[in-house]
């Protein structure tokens, strides 16, 4: 497809029924929709149609030793991609595996220890691996919904309104721990680098004067003051006080 072009993964969830190893399940009361179903035209339709996929055990048992796996992700990219983007999309795929591993990290250590400046792996990924790991760890960690004012936005596939913002920088901390992270939509994420928001330590919302200075209209924002914030249903993964009281005394303009 043109780079230009959107892609619908709804199409090829359902056409590949017709390769004969990709198998559609059916939602309880949806068999006789999805047999009677020339074609999906939307993720939503999908979703409303079907609980999911499954792979002939075949496939599935070559697909869980790492050599087949490759072969297989090899043999596809060059069949059905153009020589130049061939490089990229490996490159991603490598990018996208260490980033979900180090997000099962990060979760798995802000879950059994007290927060440290760094967990000591930091260094070892590569910035683009830390930065999807950690996004993904911290929007997880919310279930994509944001800190301060409680936003929750999901398209049909998937993309979400929230961003992963650190609490202290990581040009200052070098800490990816989730609890120096909070979950916050594109406009709260902007508001709290900027120091026009900050959370106390009560986990309550507070507001900078500046935010009514200037001829702004800060809208709902200022509603937002003296709010406690959406934190992750495992208190183990709030945010950190002490990461959150730097963030006041050094980023928040409390005049």
């Amino acid at each position: 497809m043109p780079p230009d072009q959107r892609g619908n993964l709804a199409l090829p969830f359902f056409h590949l029924q017709s390769d004969g190893f990709w198998h559609l399940i059916p939602r309880p009361g949806k068999e006789a929709v999805l047999e009677a179903a020339g074609q999906i035209r939307s993720v939503n339709q999908l979703r409303d149609t079907v609980i999911g996929a499954r792979l002939d055990e075949a496939l599935y048992e070559s697909l869980c030793v790492e050599e087949s796996r490759n072969l297989l992700r090899s043999v596809l990219i060059e069949t059905y991609f153009a020589p130049e983007v061939r490089p990229g999309l490996l490159e991603q795929g490598v990018i996208n595996a260490e980033a979900f591993q180090y997000s099962l990290e990060l979760l798995q250590h802000a879950r059994s220890t007290q927060v440290k400046e760094t967990i000591g792996e930091e260094e070892a990924y590569e910035p683009a691996v830390r930065d999807q790991g950690f996004r993904r760890a911290v929007v997880t960690a919310y279930d994509h919904r944001c800190a301060l004012c409680g936003i929750r936005m999901l398209t049909a596939d998937g993309h979400t309104a929230v961003d992963a913002a650190h609490v202290k920088p990581w040009s200052i901390s070098h800490n990816d721990d989730p609890r120096n992270g909070m979950a916050l939509c594109r406009l709260c994420h902007w508001t709290f680098d900027e120091g026009l928001i900050g959370v106390s330590f009560h986990y309550q919302v507070v507001t900078s004067p500046q935010l009514s200075t200037n001829h702004n209209v800060p809208g709902h924002l200022l509603t937002l003051s003296g709010r406690g914030i959406l934190g992750p249903t495992e208190k183990p993964l709030w945010p950190d006080l002490d990461a959150l009281a730097w963030h006041r005394d050094n980023i928040f303009r409390g005049r």
